[in-house]
C-alpha cells in the first residue's frame, strides 16, 4: 500500500510502500522507517486489537488511532480495498465516508517532492554543521580553562612497594608470528562463511518485508536452512581446541559466541513471528547484534596481536 513520507501521516516515521497482514488478534504492519538523519530501515510492528481505539476511512484512505496516542494512515489506491480492510480489522469503532457514485478513483498519494527532500537535507546538513561548531567551541573553551587552572600540588605518600602486576598478558597473550598468521587465516575463513550466511538472511528478510515471501515460508526457511547452517558452523568451531589462554583459543571463543548469537537469535525470531510476540522478536535482534559484536571482538584481538609483532606493518582488513 503506497504511503507518505510526511510525519503527519503517522507517528512512527514510516515512509514509502508497505504491507499489512490482518490477523485474528490484531494486525501486522511491515514497512520502512525513516530515522531523524534520513536513513531508512525496515520496521515491523504488531498492533493488537486491544490497542486499536478508532478506525476512520475516507475513500481509499484509512487512519488507525491507537489508545496510547499513536496513529498511522495509509492509502490503498482503491476505496473498495480500503473498505474491505476496515471490515476485516478486529475493532467495532469505525467511521467510513464514501465518495460520489460517479466519482473516479483518486490516484495514490505522491511521495515527497524532490524539492522538499532537498530542503530537508539542507536543514539536516545545517544542523550537523551547527552541532560540529558548538562541539569545537566547547573543546576550545575547556582546553583554555584547563591550561589556566593551577596545577595541583602532589603530596607524597608512603606506599608499600611490590612488584608490578601486568594485566596485559591475560587480556592479550603473547603470540609468535606463525601463530598470528595461522589465526588470521582461520578467522578470514570463518568470516567469509559468516558473511555468506548473513547475506542470505538479509535477502530473505527483505523478501518478507516487501511481501515477496510469506511469514510461514520465512519461518520454515529459518528452521530448515539458516539455523542448521549456523549450528554446523558452531560445531565445527567447538570441535577445535579452545580451552587455554592462547591467541588461537581466544579468537575461537569469540567466533563460537558469534555463531551461538546468530543461531539462537534466528530461532527466537522464527518463534516470535509464529506466535506474534513482539518482545521475543526484539530480543532475537539483540542476540544477533551480540553475535556481530563477538565477531568484531575476534578481529580486534588479531589486530592487537599483529600490532605487537610489527608496529609498523599494516593491520588486517576488518569486515
Amino acid at each position: 500500500m503506497p504511503g507518505r513520507s510526511d510525519s503527519r501521516a503517522n507517528s512512527f516515521r514510516w515512509t514509502g510502500p508497505g504491507s499489512i497482514h490482518i490477523l485474528e488478534r490484531g494486525m501486522l504492519v511491515m514497512t520502512r522507517r525513516r530515522s531523524p538523519l534520513g536513513f531508512r530501515t525496515a520496521d515491523e510492528r504488531f498492533v493488537s486489537a486491544a490497542q486499536i481505539c478508532e478506525v476512520c476511512r475516507e475513500g481509499d484512505s484509512v487512519r488507525v488511532d491507537l489508545r496510547d496516542g499513536e496513529f498511522f494512515q495509509f492509502w490503498t489506491g482503491n476505496p473498495a480495498a480500503a473498505g474491505t480492510i476496515v471490515r476485516l480489522l478486529p475493532t467495532t469503532r469505525t467511521i467510513e465516508y464514501e465518495g460520489a457514485a460517479g466519482e473516479p478513483t483518486p490516484p495514490s498519494r505522491p511521495l515527497l517532492s524532490l524539492q522538499r527532500r532537498r530542503r530537508a537535507r539542507r536543514r539536516l546538513l545545517s544542523v550537523a554543521i551547527l552541532a560540529g561548531l558548538v562541539a569545537v567551541g566547547v573543546l576550545l573553551v575547556t582546553d583554555i580553562a584547563l591550561r589556566r587552572a593551577p596545577a595541583p600540588v602532589a603530596t607524597p605518600a608512603v606506599v608499600a612497594t611490590s612488584p608490578p602486576v601486568s594485566t596485559a598478558v591475560s587480556a592479550q597473550p603473547q603470540a609468535r608470528r606463525d601463530e598470528v598468521t595461522s589465526v588470521l587465516a582461520e578467522i578470514r575463513h570463518f568470516d567469509e562463511r559468516m558473511d555468506g550466511l548473513r547475506a542470505q538472511y538479509r535477502t530473505a528478510s527483505l523478501a518478507l518485508q516487501w511481501g515477496q515471501m510469506s511469514r510461514d515460508d520465512f519461518t520454515a526457511g529459518i528452521n530448515k536452512w539458516f539455523v542448521p547452517q549456523w549450528r554446523a558452523l558452531y560445531r565445527e568451531l567447538a570441535a577445535k581446541p579452545h580451552d587455554d589462554d592462547s591467541l588461537t583459543s581466544l579468537v575461537r571463543k569469540r567466533l563460537i559466541a558469534a555463531t551461538l548469537g546468530w543461531e539462537r537469535g534466528l530461532q527466537d525470531y522464527a518463534d516470535g513471528l509464529r506466535t506474534n510476540e513482539y518482545d521475543a522478536v526484539v530480543a532475537a535482534f539483540g542476540r544477533m547484534s551480540d553475535g556481530n559484536e563477538s565477531r568484531r571482538d575476534a578481529w580486534r584481538i588479531v589486530e592487537r596481536a599483529e600490532f605487537n609483532l610489527a608496529p609498523t606493518s599494516s593491520t588486517p582488513r576488518r569486515p
